[in-house]
C-alpha cells in the first residue's frame, strides 16, 4: 500500500467536529489502555509426585532450572516441579518488584534474600532465608542491574 499510515483517527471522520468528539472521549480510552502494563502472574501450577497445586507466587522463595527442569522452592522450604514453563519465560510472567534473573539458573524472590555481599571480578553472593540452596552468584553482567533493583523497593 503506498502511501499508507496508521492513525488513530478514523478515515471517516471528515467534519472537524466528529474528530473533536473522537479526540475528546475515544482517543484518552486508547491512550490510555495502551499505556497500561499487561498484569503479571500471580500464580504457577507445580506437581509433587503425581499431585498438582496452585501455588501463589509470593510463597516462592526462588526458582531453578536442572536439565531444562523448572523447580520452585516456597517459603517452607518444599521444592516442586513447575509445569509448562522454562525460566525465560517464566520471568517475562512474574512481577519485576518481587522477581530477579540472578544467573541463567534462578530466578530469586526479593522477600527471601537474607544478605548479599561482593566477590571477585564484580559478581554478588546472594545467602537466602532458608538455607537449603548453595549460595546465588549474581554475574558480572547483572550485578549492577541487581543493586539497582534491590534499591528500588
Amino acid at each position: 500500500m503506498k502511501g499508507a499510515h496508521l492513525s488513530l483517527v478514523p478515515t471517516e471522520m471528515n467534519g472537524s467536529t466528529e474528530k473533536d468528539m473522537f479526540t475528546a472521549y475515544a482517543l484518552p480510552y486508547v491512550q490510555m489502555t495502551a499505556a497500561q502494563p499487561e498484569p503479571r502472574r500471580t500464580r504457577v501450577i507445580v506437581r509433587l509426585g503425581t499431585e498438582y497445586f496452585v501455588l501463589p507466587v509470593v510463597q516462592v522463595m526462588m526458582f531453578y532450572t536442572v536439565n531444562k527442569i523448572v523447580f520452585c522452592i516456597t517459603n517452607t522450604g518444599k521444592k516442586y516441579i513447575v509445569e509448562g514453563t522454562h525460566l525465560n519465560l517464566l520471568m517475562e510472567e512474574l512481577p519485576t518488584q518481587l522477581f530477579f534473573r540472578a544467573n541463567r539458573q534462578v530466578i530469586i524472590n526479593i522477600q527471601f534474600i537474607q544478605s548479599f555481599k561482593p566477590i571477585g571480578s564484580g559478581r554478588i553472593q546472594i545467602n537466602m532465608q532458608l538455607d537449603i540452596f548453595q549460595p546465588i552468584q549474581v554475574s558480572q553482567e547483572n550485578a549492577s542491574e541487581f543493586r539497582k533493583w534491590v534499591g528500588q523497593i
